[in-house]
């Protein structure tokens, strides 16, 4: 176990101290903050910038009108006096009660050439609607969801899946694995790969939800979330925040299991090669395990219930969708759990064959080792 350690802390040292992995980690951190941030204060900048429309309103109404958002509201005695205040220019137009062209005890907008329509909308009476089978979550959360974690879980396994990759094809052709063997076991060593890279990837997903934290904190979505009237509550459509960091954490946990699963086929593929040129071509297959499944979240398909439960039942795609099903509500716990442990088991027999394959072939130098050949015993 402390060979194990020993390697995993040699790999996350040299690869954290690359250049191609800080610059890597810093566009991403930069790109999740700005995408939660920019919104926040390109709206409050274009809220700051409006003034409000200024209305004149009769008697009573003065005082009921008060708390129009948008609008600042003069008292007008009379409708005569509102309407020299319409024509005189001193407001873009004025309400009064109804009775000269309106219904009786209606409101009634009086303007020079043409109502102003934020005028009309702000005093239209919405109707109560009232819904026999209302959805858990708001459409914004169901179209969105998929996509973000689809986004997070492909770009980071693709990321360190082949940076391991390739380290190893660099290690074989420079001789430094001969070195590494005489110290440690071939399983050892893979064990250390596998562990440095995932530790890593889950420290780049922790920056990204903290630099997506941050942006929300910076451009005013954090205070958003405890306002029920702002939009983004309104977006998140009843989903409680304990609920959302619940299938958060089920998030983080798919995560881990299937990155191991699919940093041991990247690694055990990349040890039968020699070159550089040749990694792309023998992580094509692990490639389409983890893209099939991205490509049908990212889709309309995606959006259905029988797909999403299907998928979260495949160790390939359960990373994404048995998180999102917890999201929109649409699955319990034991069925989380079932799915893991499907991913689990799943990874167990990936581990198994990524360490033959790594063990028999690291050695093996020159033309491509076939994986049947691979398979075989060292002996």
């Amino acid at each position: 176990m402390n060979r194990v350690r020993l390697v995993t802390r040699r790999e996350i040292v040299t690869q954290a101290r690359s250049k191609a992995f800080m610059i890597g980690t810093g566009v991403m951190v930069l790109v999740a903050f700005a995408a939660t941030a920019l919104p926040g204060l390109l709206s409050r900048g274009d809220e700051d910038g409006d003034d409000a429309t200024k209305i004149a309103a009769v008697g009573d109404l003065a005082d009921q009108l008060g708390g129009l958002e948008g609008f600042e509201v003069v008292a007008a005695d009379s409708r005569a006096e509102a309407e020299r205040a319409v024509r005189d220019g001193s407001v873009e137009a004025a309400v009064a009660v109804g009775g000269q062209g309106g219904a009786a005890g209606g409101l009634e907008v009086i303007a020079e050439d043409e109502a102003p329509a934020s005028l009309v909308a702000a005093l239209t009476l919405v109707p109560k609607v009232t819904l026999l089978d209302p959805p858990k979550v708001n459409e914004l959360v169901r179209q969105v969801a998929p996509a973000v974690l689809a986004v997070v879980f492909f770009m980071v396994v693709m990321m360190y899946g082949q940076v391991a990759a390739q380290n190893t094809v660099v290690e074989k052709q420079t001789r430094v694995i001969e070195i590494l063997l005489a110290t440690v076991p071939a399983r050892v060593l893979l064990a250390g790969k596998i562990l440095s890279n995932a530790v890593l990837a889950l420290a780049t997903v922790a920056a990204l939800l903290l630099a997506g934290g941050l942006g929300l904190a910076v451009g005013g979505g954090l205070k958003s979330l405890t306002d029920p009237g702002s939009g983004l509550a309104r977006a998140l459509g009843g989903v409680p925040l304990g609920e959302l960091g619940g299938s958060l954490a089920w998030f983080m946990i798919f995560f881990m299991v299937a990155f191991v699963l699919f940093s041991s086929l990247m690694v055990g593929s990349a040890a039968t090669v020699s070159r550089l040129e040749e990694v792309s071509s023998v992580l094509t297959p692990t490639m389409i395990l983890a893209m099939v499944p991205y490509m049908i979240i990212m889709t309309p398909l995606g959006r259905s219930q029988t797909v999403l439960g299907w998928l979260s039942y495949i160790p390939f795609s359960s990373p994404i969708a048995m998180p999102v099903r917890l999201i929109l509500g649409d699955t319990a716990w034991w069925e989380a759990l079932a799915s893991l442990i499907i991913l689990v088991v799943t990874t167990g027999l990936a581990i198994a064959l990524a360490g033959k394959l790594y063990e028999n072939s690291i050695l093996r130098t020159g033309a491509r080792v076939k994986f049947a050949d691979a398979l075989k015993s060292a002996g």
